[in-house]
């Protein structure tokens, strides 16, 4: 049996192997609390300010099957005689799209539940009374979900030692995301901007029934509406740092309701401190491949992440050696 490493968590964007930020990284620039904001929005005024206004591009209205996210069976993954054409499935996921919806992932209905429910409350608190609970079983059972993925991404891609690539879902971060309802929204209003996700593998799961996440796809922006009891799993930076631009992270962004809030939960997986970062040696050697990014540590990557804006793929700019 495979043993899952051991999980921390943090309720910052990006944590470490002992789930606090060391302060020699730097951290992300202090907003103000949308919610509480929202709350007060008899004293704002009714102009939005033009810095969450998305620009005015091409949003698909795509009903076709070929522009829906993949869809995979966690559950046939793990079983022999499904394994093969499953492998499949994720491996166009991985290489086409970066993002993929995961069912029959094991996680039990009722945590999935208890968890919705929790955070429909936790958001109704006062700022200063906001805990992590529930959270804690989700956070180890998503874990289990990433390990899993991770170690079949890695046979799809020839990988024998598959800890190469599973050591990413060593420290786990979480963010909880609230995006209150904008009577001035028109679908024009951004709760996150565009952006691709500077960890290894993000596993979202839907609180609210409300659809808001897009992902940019062949140049258009398709709305992902997420079926029930699904995980949306994205491939982040640095896997695609790790498969030498095989796997590509996908920008995404989220958009606000005009009349209904949104709610979400992130959990956001990455390698401890002390590990690193570099194309892997049997993709780049074994592969007859240029390595096309930088081989740096954590921290360093870390620090990066932290002095750079959250816009596009800058990042992946950062690390590029050469252009995929």
């Amino acid at each position: 049996m495979n043993q899952l490493p051991k999980p921390t968590m943090s309720l910052l964007d990006g944590a470490t192997g002992a789930g606090v930020k060391p302060r020699s990284l730097g951290s992300s620039l202090p907003v103000a609390n949308v919610q509480d904001l929202a709350a007060r929005s008899g004293d704002l005024t009714p102009q939005v300010l033009h810095r969450y206004l998305r620009d005015a591009e091409v949003l698909s209205n795509s009903n076709d099957d070929a522009a829906s996210v993949p869809i995979v069976n966690l559950g046939r993954l793990l079983d022999p005689e499904h394994a093969d054409e499953e492998s499949a499935k994720l491996r166009y996921a991985c290489e086409d799209w970066g993002f993929f919806q995961v069912l029959n992932h094991g996680v039990p209905g009722e945590i999935i539940d208890d968890v919705k429910e929790n955070l429909k409350g936790f958001f109704q608190l006062p700022l200063a009374e906001k805990q992590a609970d529930s959270l804690v079983r989700y956070s180890v059972e998503v874990q289990r979900v990433a390990t899993d993925l991770l170690r079949i991404m890695a046979k799809n891609l020839g990988v024998a030692d598959t800890e190469k690539l599973t050591t990413i879902a060593g420290a786990q971060s979480m963010r909880m995301n609230y995006y209150p309802p904008c009577p001035q929204a028109h679908d024009k209003v951004l709760g996150l901007s565009p952006h691709s996700d500077a960890v290894g593998l993000t596993l979202l799961l839907q609180v609210s029934p409300v659809t808001g996440l897009q992902i940019r796809h062949k140049g258009e922006w398709i709305p992902v509406t997420p079926l029930p009891g699904a995980l949306i799993a994205n491939v982040g930076d640095v896997i695609e740092v790790l498969t030498n631009g095989r796997y590509k992270s996908i920008e995404h962004r989220a958009v606000v309701n005009a009349r209904e809030e949104r709610v979400s939960v992130a959990t956001f997986h990455q390698a401890r401190f002390g590990e690193m970062y570099g194309p892997l040696e049997e993709l780049v050697v074994g592969g007859g491949e240029a390595p096309r990014y930088r081989t740096i540590s954590v921290e360093d990557y870390l620090k990066l992440v932290f002095s750079s804006k959250l816009d596009g793929k800058n990042i992946m700019d950062a690390m590029k050696i050469i252009d995929p």
